[in-house]
């Protein structure tokens, strides 16, 4: 009998910026422990962003990924780019604390959902050992059609134009909320010292229609972009008037000054 080729699937990769272990700082789950794995390259270019190096494009990414070398130490230890699934598991592996139940991976950027193919790929090969929670910018909602048996937890961003210098992006925004309903999704929106009115009741508008219970979170920008308090509080006390859980939560690892 002739020896017949065996064929194997073409694995995928992706440019990385960083893989570490540290505590989240944003959105109701504040606090937990999470292993970030910060992909390269966005499709925005939002006027408060605070991890540029992740936002260009992948093409021009630094050669290595900074990996932190164990969940006790702060050190990082530089691999080469691209990085593919196996590669990628065996390091979310070792930044788990032992014994530790249902570790959860955050997928963040840049914007993970540009790398779609690569998701495709390796979150099946998680299976239920991680939870798996998505920080997003909430516009690729193709992608998130076909992944969201995947992932556990949408974190969405709704780009308000008036915070973020960008074009508004509220016919993405819904198909999004729309793909990413089932899963358990809150929504994020970074306040500015420009943020406008009508750019907020939009985005209330948009969540409405998916949900009133669904938890919104007003994040306000820091530095020269900060709002006043008066600006915070009035936000919320709007937002109150049409959704049931508004929170006003700013970047607590920042405060804290770990990564």
């Amino acid at each position: 009998m002739a020896n017949r080729v065996r064929y194997y699937p073409v694995m995928t990769t992706a440019l990385l910026d960083e893989i570490f272990a540290s505590i989240q700082g944003e959105g109701p789950w504040v606090g937990q422990r999470h292993i970030f794995v910060r992909f390269m390259g966005c499709d925005l270019r939002c006027g408060y962003c605070d991890t540029p190096a992740a936002v260009n494009d992948p093409r021009d990414s630094p050669s290595a990924c900074k990996v932190q070398v164990s969940p006790q130490s702060f050190d990082r230890e530089s691999i080469a780019n691209p990085i593919a699934p196996a590669v990628l598991t065996d390091l979310c592996d070792r930044l788990t604390l032992p014994g530790q139940q249902h570790p959860v991976v955050s997928l963040t950027g840049g914007e993970p959902l540009l790398h779609r193919e690569f998701l495709e790929q390796w979150l099946p090969m998680l299976g239920r050992r991680y939870r798996v929670y998505l920080e997003t910018n909430g516009i690729q909602h193709k992608a998130m059609e076909r992944l969201a048996g995947f992932i556990d937890v949408v974190s969405m961003d709704i780009k308000l134009p008036s915070a973020t210098g960008q074009t508004e992006r509220w016919g993405d925004h819904r198909k999004f909320l729309e793909a990413a309903k089932d899963r358990v999704l809150f929504v994020k929106t970074v306040l500015t010292r420009d943020t406008t009115t009508d750019d907020l009741a939009s985005a209330l508008t948009l969540v409405a229609e998916q949900g009133l219970a669904i938890p919104f979170i007003i994040q306000p920008a820091s530095g020269m972009q900060a709002p006043p308090v008066e600006k915070l509080i009035a936000f919320q006390n709007k937002a109150l008037g049409t959704l049931a859980d508004v929170r006003v939560i700013p970047q607590i690892h920042k405060m804290l000054l770990v990564p």
